[in-house]
Order: C-alpha cells, then structure tokens, then sequence
C-alpha cells in the first residue's frame, strides 16, 4: 500500500493536487483505472498502462514516472502541465498507481500482480487485458531504450521474449471451460513471477557492473 509523500517510490510531479495524497493511500483496480482513463479520454486502457509502469520501474524505480508519463499518455503530461483539472486529478491517480506498483516491485515480498479485470469478468475479455499488459510491458521497455532484446541475454532475455509472444497472442472467440480458465491463470502467474525474478535480475546486474542500465 502506498504511503504518501514519504514513500521515496512516490515522485515528484509538478502540476499534481495534494490529492495524491488521498490516492495513495488506497489500492487500485483495473476497474478504477479504466473508468479514469475514460473520463479523461486516454486511448491507453489500465493494464497497457500497468505493463508500461512495470517496464520502467524495472529499469528506473522511483525515478521514471515522468519518463513513463511523456512517452505513454503525453496528452495527459500536457493536460496536467495546463492546469486542467480532470487531467490534474486522473494524473494524480496515475501517480499513485505508479506509486503502489513501485512498492510492489521493489519489496520482493511477491505483492506484485498484474492490473486485470476480476475473474468474474468473461474470460476472453480478461485475456484480452493480459495481451494489453505484455504489449505495455513492450512499449515500457522502449520508453526506457531497450531496443535489442538480445543485448539484455540469459534470464532477462527469456523472459522478454515470452512476454513478447503473448503480447502477440489473437484473442478471439474463446469460451470458459476449466482447462482454458487454467492455461489464462498459468499465463498470469508466469508473468507475475517472471517481472518480479527480471527486476531482481536485472537489480542484481546493475549492482554488480559498472554500467547502471541496458540498452
């Protein structure tokens, strides 16, 4: 859970209400997070938001916020900067999220998940969702310059090309039975375990090389 602005994951926007304060205390849905999204008319729907903030949390922590921000929803960076009051209070709750998702990432206590809709929603919409996670997974890491997969090599490399082959998954048609209801918590499960062992991963590599981030 977040804890305000004492938690050294929550950044510093200029611009953002003290209602992030309000925001932060609290946990976030995909349901919250997409009604936000389109209030504020965000194309980006709240898991490829997620799997972006995931990405840059990997590679920059509590520093890449701004970075996720201008690459992924620029309109809303420009919004917020003009002092537009929805985009200010949908900017303060993307802050949060960044914010909770940060701590989830960086306590290694396994409180990390993906933002997915509940599993009493269609099974083919929340697999939906998951191939919208790992294609923001992709696009985070682009914000951060990971351009070549290969250069990442071993774990980190295996990882990302998993990530990538769901993101490319077609989903279409799929009807809930019990083994495909299984495959989709597999699939999540794998995921969530693989960002959290790639940021321990690639933590552990920063700390013991000279050079701070791959690109």
């Amino acid at each position: 859970m977040g804890r305000g602005i004492l938690n050294p994951c929550f950044p510093t926007i200029n611009g953002l209400p003290n209602s992030r304060l309000i925001f932060s205390m609290q946990e976030y849905t995909y349901q919250d997070m997409t009604q936000a999204l389109q209030r504020a008319g965000i194309a980006p729907d709240a898991s490829e938001c997620h799997g972006a903030m995931s990405a840059v949390i990997c590679f920059m922590g509590q520093d890449g916020y701004t970075t996720w921000l201008g690459a992924h929803l620029p309109e809303l960076e420009a919004a917020v900067s003009n002092g537009d009051a929805l985009a200010s209070e949908t900017g303060a709750l993307m802050a949060a999220m960044y914010d909770q998702v940060c701590d989830q990432l960086m306590s290694g206590n396994l409180g990390f998940y993906l933002l997915l809709p509940d599993d009493d929603i269609d099974l083919e919409i929340r697999s939906q969702a998951m191939v919208h996670w790992c294609q923001g997974f992709m696009l985070g890491l682009n914000f951060v310059g990971v351009t070549d997969q290969n250069r990442l090599g071993g774990e980190l490399q295996e990882i990302v090309q998993d990530i990538t082959e769901i993101s490319q998954m077609s989903i279409g048609g799929l009807e809930y039975t019990e083994e495909e209801e299984q495959s989709y918590a597999e699939l999540v499960e794998y995921l969530k375990v693989g960002v959290m062992l790639f940021r321990e991963t690639l933590y552990a590599r920063q700390n013991g090389s000279s050079s701070s981030t791959i690109h």
